[in-house]
């Protein structure tokens, strides 16, 4: 581990060339390191930022295709089409979208109640201002399952009036429509209203999917602050084509086993949101937000031993988040404290052929976080956060009363040397709540009697930053005492004793000259099971290394080139943590694209799996029919390409 570190460390030096001269760069604005809007990093935080400019030059579909390989990101996704898709920081595979938060505006996407995955194709990239990448726990400022790191989306805010038509096709049968129309009058008000829809056969058989997506955001500013409303309504059919065994896999990778024939996830989802910024003169900000959540489902899910049956899944999530941010003039520079409460309450029914889920829900947490100069170039913050989790969860035999109390804290050293240099270490305790699908299992038997999940993050950093060129490298532990997870030879879920992951992150982002720019990032993660049944056995579904490489090239003033390495080592299977089934292989993928911009057109190509490359991004353990155990694959998306004509008039 200290090797690689070092040989990292080394080529990161050796390999980084001089910035070109350029013209200072703007403070960086981020919202993650302490809840409100901060014009420079003080905080003991790694932070990556992906701006509107990169996005759109990506002319990526969605969030994860924009993520894959960034920043110690893996992507595992079970159809390539952004549906069945998690965010993995620190090496959770299965469970990350359990242990990675994922954010917009601040607003909660996970599921405290249940472990349904965030709906990543919820996000709509027309919509997205930049994104905040946060490596490491963030147990103190965000809480429940912010343990491997978390990803904040901003979205635009209507400045000038824009309108945008936008239309998509691509392999597949795929297609999209996209329109938006915002302003900012004179009278304070500002808006933004736009609609999407999506249809697509993608790769697999019996995998047809078909999204609609609608937002309006209206803000209104005055001269102590904003208030804000925002409405989404969302309607998502997909079919569910299932995993292929190996001999399936080499005959067909597009097929769907029959046993999945009927299978199928339609949801229509609301989301409600009301907000206020309110300047309390000269050093205090008072911000909240009350959000309302409904999800309804119709879903069917089979095993290739027996047929799927169909359920319901329903879901509403109230959350009520306000907090005070305070600029405290020091001697020594500007203090930022940040408290606040996290109030969120669920509903939650499950109906299947098994019997019901029921959970009625509340989860409660108060935050301090305390940013402080020491000196000029010093920075100390610590934080706090109590908070308690009330359960009554119900089904067909018992009436369950599950309630939990814990505590988390941090503490970090931000050291700046130069304007150019920032040097960073922390520790930061975090948690996770069992949900109810982990607390019960009603196909044999409940409850399980699952405990909640603890840990302590330990990282420490260094960052360059200097006009044309950016370059980090992060070294970290996470040790977890009960961590969830799910173990497939016996379809139940359970509590490893003690686990512990290591490793290594380096990033930079060059621009070589006025036309090249040129990035990559690395990623080495030792996740490791310390004690209990399966000791010295490797976490299932983690990549020890993962690598992206970058490159845009500036054809012209209209015309960008750009190509994207997407690298991954081999992994264990889900649920296989005697680590004795086959292994799921490594790969490496390059995408490639060209963007054009003519006055108010845009055009862009990109063109995924270039080199049609066949693999499997996730794979899992399986019984078939003769109840042997093997490793089932969810095949990947071959070469395919997505063409986008936008027309902006502003």
């Amino acid at each position: 581990m200290k090797q690689l570190t070092a040989t990292l460390l080394t080529l990161i030096i050796a390999l980084t060339p001089s910035p070109l001269p350029a013209e200072t760069e703007l403070p960086m604005i981020v919202i993650s390191a302490s809840r409100s809007e901060q014009a420079s990093l003080q905080t003991p935080t790694s932070i990556s930022v992906i701006t509107r400019e990169e996005i759109e030059q990506s002319a990526a579909q969605n969030l994860p295709q924009l993520l894959n390989g960034r920043s110690g990101i893996q992507i595992n996704s079970l159809f390539g089409d952004g549906s069945g898709a998690t965010l993995d920081m620190r090496g959770f595979g299965a469970n990350a979208g359990a242990n990675t938060l994922v954010l917009v505006d601040g607003r909660r996407l996970n599921n405290a109640g249940d472990r349904a995955d965030p709906d990543l194709n919820s996000i709509d990239l027309h919509r997205v201002e930049r994104i905040e990448i946060v490596q490491g726990s963030a147990g103190t400022l965000f809480g429940n399952q912010a343990v491997g790191g978390m990803v904040n989306i901003i979205t635009r805010k209507a400045q000038d009036f824009v309108a945008d038509l936008s239309a998509e096709t691509g392999s597949y049968n795929g297609y999209e429509l996209y329109a938006n129309i915002s302003d900012r009058l004179d009278n304070g008000l500002a808006y933004r209203l736009s609609a999407n829809h999506r249809e697509s056969n993608n790769y697999r058989d019996n995998n047809d999917s078909d999204r609609e997506d609608f937002n309006l955001r209206v803000d209104y500013s005055h001269k102590n602050g904003d208030l804000f409303f925002e409405q989404q309504w969302i309607d998502d059919y997909q079919q569910q084509p299932g995993s292929l065994f190996k001999e399936e896999l080499e005959v067909d990778p597009r097929q769907s086993a029959a046993a999945y024939a009927g299978d199928f996830s339609d949801a229509e989802s609301t989301v409600s949101r009301l907000g206020i910024q309110h300047y309390l003169g000269l050093y205090w900000l008072f911000a909240g937000e009350l959000t309302y959540r409904e999800n309804k489902r119709e879903f069917q899910s089979s095993f290739r031993t027996f047929p799927g049956s169909r359920a319901t899944q329903d879901r509403e999530v109230m959350g009520l988040n306000p907090r005070f941010t305070g600029t405290l003039p020091l001697s020594t520079g500007e203090a930022t404290l940040t408290a606040g409460a996290d109030l969120e309450r669920t509903d939650y029914a499950l109906r299947t052929s098994f019997g019901p889920q029921l959970l009625d829900q509340s989860v409660d947490a108060l935050y301090l976080q305390l940013t402080t100069p020491m000196t000029a170039q010093i920075s100390v913050t610590a934080g706090l956060r109590h908070a308690r989790i009330d359960n009554q969860i119900d089904t067909d035999t018992s009436t369950d009363r599950l309630d939990d109390r814990v505590n988390a804290g941090s503490l970090g050293i931000t050291v700046r040397p130069s304007a150019a240099l920032r040097l960073f270490a922390r520790i930061d305790q975090n948690y996770r709540f069992a949900t109810v699908d982990e607390h019960t299992n009603v196909v044999f038997g409940q409850p399980v009697g699952i405990d909640n999940q603890t840990g302590v993050s330990y990282e420490t950093g260094i960052e360059w930053r200097r006009p044309g060129l950016r370059s980090k490298l992060v070294i970290y532990r996470l040790d977890l005492d009960k961590e969830i997870s799910f173990d497939a030879s016996g379809f139940v879920n359970t509590n490893l004793e003690e686990t512990r992951r290591k490793g290594v992150i380096a990033e930079t982002h060059w621009q070589a000259s006025r036309a090249i720019t040129l990035g990559g990032s690395f990623a080495y993660t030792d996740p490791t099971i310390t004690d209990g049944p399966f000791e010295d056995n490797r976490i299932p579904l983690v990549a020890t290394r993962s690598a992206q490489l970058s490159g845009d090239w500036g054809l012209s003033p209209n015309w960008t080139l750009f190509a994207t390495g997407v690298f991954s080592s081999e992994r264990v299977v889900d649920g296989d943590f005697n680590n004795d089934l086959a292994r799921l292989a490594g790969y490496g993928v390059l995408n490639a694209g060209l963007h054009h911009r003519s006055g108010p057109w845009r055009l862009s190509l990109r063109v995924d799996n270039l080199l049609d490359k066949q693999y499997a991004n996730s794979a899992a353990a399986g019984f078939d029919r003769s109840f042997t155990q093997r490793a089932a694959y969810f095949p990947a998306p071959a070469r395919n390409f997505r063409l986008t004509l936008n027309y902006r008039i502003e």
